[in-house]
């Protein structure tokens, strides 16, 4: 499935080919536009880009109303620890800011933006917090905005396929001009990964094994390397699919 969006888009999948291996083949889509994240309706907000390279800084940018000169702190949601802050930014005279952003680990990121309280807020926060917890209500927290962001580990990689058409792949697969798929050493057959390049997204399973060049690690079929606009030998960005877009077990 051909995404340009959060990878939390809905996957629109075909049934099995009994010449993939039992792997799902993906359908093609138009493309869609950037993550946008709201907090409270029609006010804060967040933009980033759908997708990253791991170790490349992304630059995040937003609203914040009413909020001119405050720190804009960026937060990551870790998975045992909650929200960690991760860069800082200011708010300008436009209430727009915009926080860079290393990424740090690959998969699916999600995050927020949030204003840093100022010291006299904090101490009348924590003293609101203490009434409300004392009569056993509590004031709502205001919203913050979030988004999701695909972060991709790089690679290198070719493609193939012109005189290969109608010969079976190492994976079982006669691999034809609308085959989709890659060729990996090592993933096991019908594995689903998810190739970037240049923002653009494919989901696809392994057909095959190689590549047989040591400075390639991935090999895109010529159907893949046309839906990616992908032409010669160039860096991509991979990562495992997520579970859910895995086939059901048999």
């Amino acid at each position: 499935m051909l995404l340009t969006g959060i990878a939390c888009c809905a996957a629109a999948r075909a049934s099995a080919d009994t010449g993939t291996g039992g792997a799902v083949i993906p359908v093609v889509i138009a493309p869609s536009t950037g993550g946008t994240g709201y907090g409270d309706a029609g006010t804060r907000s967040l933009v980033a880009r759908p997708s990253a390279l791991l170790g490349r800084v992304v630059s995040l940018r937003g609203t914040m109303p009413h909020a001119a000169h405050r720190q804009v702190i960026l937060q990551r949601l870790d998975a045992r620890r909650g929200w960690r802050a991760v860069a800082r930014g200011r708010v300008r005279t436009s209430e727009h800011f915009l926080v860079s952003w290393r990424t740090d680990r690959s998969g699916t990121v999600r995050l927020r933006a949030v204003l840093a309280p100022r010291a006299a807020h904090a101490r009348r926060r924590g003293r609101d917090r203490a009434a409300a917890a004392s009569t056993g209500h509590r004031a709502p927290a205001a919203a913050a905005p979030v988004v999701d962001v695909t972060v991709y580990r790089p690679a290198m990689a070719s493609f193939y396929g012109p005189g290969f058409f109608g010969r079976q792949t190492a994976c079982g697969v006669t691999l034809m001009p609308e085959t989709t798929g890659v060729a990996h050493r090592r993933l096991p057959c019908g594995t689903l990964v998810q190739i970037m390049y240049r923002g653009r997204e494919i989901i696809v399973p392994v057909i095959d094994r190689g590549p047989f060049s040591n400075r390639y690690s991935w090999d895109l079929t010529q159907a893949t390397a046309d839906a990616l606009g992908f032409q010669g030998g160039g860096g991509i960005g991979y990562m495992r699919a997520p579970a859910a877009l895995a086939p059901a077990p048999a």
